[in-house]
């Protein structure tokens, strides 16, 4: 028991420089610079400042795992004056490395690993019930929802920081391993960044899409990629940063060929800029039923290129955005209702009398089916077709939709050969009549 509480007493003993440590290194190298980096600045370059600058942190970071190592000296000479037995079996060596080295790398990580395993989930699982009551789509639901990994990777990082510098020696080795998890939590800023973009946007888009407000989702979702492309590339320059690489140079060296770039990418601004007035002019959104020049489908997706377009024959068609927004698109989602025009022919042994009493109750029968918009039913004589005579007719469905159609127009040409068989009429159909004339001399 009692060498069990020296163990929570080392605990508690380092704890104050873990938490901290990382604050006061920042703080120091922030609020001032060493004489070297001061007179560095006269006669070295950019590059070159940059390395010793860099330099300078990896120092300041070997010291203070010196600092935390110190302590642990400390920490033996007050277990001595209680069991020296103890103190001499905590330094006694395996592999060069100490036994309180091992031991306090094991609490560490051990410490991690409750942090994640039952403190961060008991968190979370609480935050979860209580904003889950606020909604579905709620902001803080998708966010607390998507988080965990994230700050579960980022104490990870920090437990296995410490732990390896305990064992560690070099500290050329300690920088090596301190910019490889450094890149790591980097990686986790910048998917905790990602996760809360996409909680704020779909949050916000869910709740346009339950208000019919498409366009608008369209919009949020496309400025919610833009956000994301900035975090990926705001990750990779701290990255290269961290890794002692000088980002002023890459960002200068960007410029120049910012300019190339833009002659070699001229089909994808144009693309980019196509897609921005797309979303914002709004001449069809995800979802809607278009007629184009090339095809004529579903919108299925609206990218920054190009907008994908699912055909009727289940084909999917790729725009780039540029041509849509040159050229002239039919959007019959837009459509209050949906029109049907046909035209029927008669007999031409039909009388006058007969044809405007089939056109009367043509027009009685149609308005009555079930589907149809009373006041547009129009039904007249049309023209002398060349073998009939055509009764042209027009209406409107209510619902615009294909299967609400056709229905509809069947049920339409159901009455229609009721009627024309009630009035004693018959359909025409092409056909040809053929006149002999006999021959006068086979006549006499």
């Amino acid at each position: 028991m009692k060498f069990i509480k020296y163990i929570l007493i080392a605990l508690l003993f380092f704890v104050q420089p873990i938490c901290f440590g990382v604050a006061e290194k920042q703080n120091s190298t922030t609020a001032t610079e060493t004489t070297e980096v001061v007179e560095a600045k006269k006669v070295l370059s950019e590059e070159e400042l940059h390395q010793l600058k860099q330099a300078e942190l990896d120092k300041e970071m070997v010291a203070k795992i010196d600092q935390i190592r110190s302590r642990l000296k400390s920490f033996v000479k007050w277990v001595h004056g209680y069991s020296p037995s103890t103190a001499k079996m905590l330094v006694e060596r395996y592999w060069g490395i100490t036994v309180i080295q091992y031991l306090v790398s094991f609490l560490i990580l051990l410490l991690g690993y409750s942090i994640t395993k039952y403190g961060l989930s008991f968190i979370f699982k609480k935050l979860l019930a209580i904003f889950e009551k606020r909604g579905k789509h709620s902001f803080a639901t998708l966010f607390i929802s998507k988080i965990k990994m994230p700050i579960n990777v980022v104490a990870w990082v920090i437990a296995m920081y410490y732990m390896v510098a305990f064992l560690i020696k070099e500290p050329h080795l300690i920088a090596i391993m301190a910019r490889a998890l450094g890149i790591i939590f980097w990686g986790a800023g910048c998917w905790a960044m990602m996760i809360v973009s996409d909680s704020l946007f779909g949050s916000i888009e869910a709740k346009f899409r339950k208000k019919s407000s498409g366009a608008t989702a369209s919009l949020l979702s496309f400025i919610n990629r833009v956000v994301k492309i900035v975090i990926i590339i705001i990750a990779i320059l701290s990255t290269l940063a961290h890794c002692g690489i000088n980002v002023n140079t890459i960002v200068a060296s960007l410029g120049i060929g910012g300019m190339a770039l833009a002659f070699a990418s001229q089909d994808t601004i144009a693309n980019f800029f196509g897609s921005v007035s797309i979303i914002l002019d709004r001449p069809f959104i995800v979802g809607d039923w278009v007629k184009t020049n090339a095809c004529e489908g579903n919108i299925e997706a609206i990218g920054f290129r190009s907008t994908r377009i699912r055909t009727f024959s289940k084909t999917l068609v790729t725009i780039p955005n540029s041509t849509l927004a040159k050229e002239s698109v039919e959007n019959f989602t837009k459509m209050p209702q949906r029109k049907v025009s046909q035209v029927i022919g008669v007999t031409y042994s039909t009388t006058s009398a007969q044809i405007k009493k089939l056109l009367v109750d043509l027009r009685k029968a149609i308005a009555q089916v079930d589907g149809v918009i009373k006041d547009s039913v129009l039904v007249e004589f049309d023209e002398f077709g060349a073998s009939s005579l055509d009764v042209k007719i027009i209406y409107y469905t209510r619902q615009i939709d294909y299967g609400y159609y056709s229905a509809t127009k069947r049920r339409v040409n159901l009455v229609i050969m009721d009627i024309v068989a009630e009035n004693g009429l018959s359909f025409a159909f092409p056909s040809v009549s053929l006149y002999v004339e006999a021959d006068a001399t086979k006549q006499s």
